[in-house]
């Protein structure tokens, strides 16, 4: 039984090294949590909040993708605006932990449109866990835990218009290891940079009813691009909508208050891929939010 345990991670390694599609942690609310793909947003909130975001991917299996996300965007004076994110992201042996800072700036280019170009520095804290695969010290190929840290540096552009958005992103420019040679052992699979595109448009049906088209397209060097295409319908304090993944999945989302400033929301996706032939537990996404 050990033996096949060596050997599926040995497979996962390798597969890690020829596809880096899930590198960075997908988010189906990413709409409300902007700043953690593109750091320019952080300025583009008139007011201060604080998020708490949870992902649980395939929801009951054991040892699959979970990500916990805090993260705090604030407006500052002439033009600028902070962003502080911590993202833990864990998948079987694997545990990754982000601290970044966004600084952003605003560019009032007319009365109705402004222009937001952010950086974003931090670190990742990786961690591979050798002892959940029970190879430790009984295979060579295994034979150390890996525990490094790798530096961040990203860059970001958001117009902002009443009627729309475009939001041009990536999280991270520089290559960061996610494993690290010793003797015999695997070759370093890496990080690569991923871009992030997107844009929005608000239809507004009249004073208490709007909907939103969207889509957001991610594309990684080496492995196959991403596109979600998702609707959005505000009513008052309510938001609700859908979102397709194409060829991956599709979801059902809602934002509401739960009281003044603070708002809940909630995802669940169905898969559509053909990892639902082998499990077809759904995935399912939580999100708080307190405005200051």
């Amino acid at each position: 039984m050990k033996k096949i345990q060596y050997i599926l991670l040995l497979i996962a390694v390798c597969f890690i090294q020829k596809s880096v599609a899930q590198q960075d942690p997908n988010f189906t609310l990413y709409n409300f949590n902007m700043n953690i793909i593109n750091p320019a947003f952080a300025g583009s909130t008139d007011v201060q909040q604080i998020s708490l975001g949870y992902r649980s991917q395939w929801v009951g299996v054991s040892d699959a993708p979970n990500t916990q996300a805090l993260n705090y965007v604030s407006p500052l004076k002439n033009g600028l605006g902070l962003g502080v994110s911590l993202v833990r992201d864990q998948v079987f042996v694997l545990q990754e932990t982000d601290l970044t800072v966004d600084l952003s700036y605003k560019l009032q280019l007319s009365q109705t449109h402004d222009l937001y170009f952010g950086v974003k520095t931090g670190a990742s804290i990786v961690n591979i866990d050798l002892k959940k695969a029970g190879a430790l010290g009984n295979d060579p190929l295994f034979s150390r835990n890996q525990s490094f840290i790798n530096t961040q540096f990203g860059a970001g552009m958001y117009l902002k218009h009443e009627k729309y958005y475009v939001s041009i992103s990536t999280p991270n420019f520089l290559n960061g290891k996610r494993y690290i040679k010793h003797g015999n052992a695997p070759k370093a699979a890496v990080d690569n940079l991923h871009l992030y595109y997107g844009a929005g448009y608000h239809f507004k049906i009249n004073e208490n009813v709007e909907i939103t088209p969207a889509f957001m397209h991610r594309s990684t060097k080496g492995a196959p691009s991403s596109t979600d295409i998702s609707a959005t319908v505000g009513y008052n304090q309510i938001q609700a909508g859908m979102n397709y993944r194409l060829d991956e999945m599709y979801s059902v989302f809602t934002l509401f208050n739960i009281m003044d400033n603070l708002r809940f929301g909630a995802a669940y996706d169905f898969t559509t891929s053909k990892v639902n032939q082998i499990n077809n537990n759904g995935s399912l996404e939580m999100l708080v939010r307190y405005q200051f």
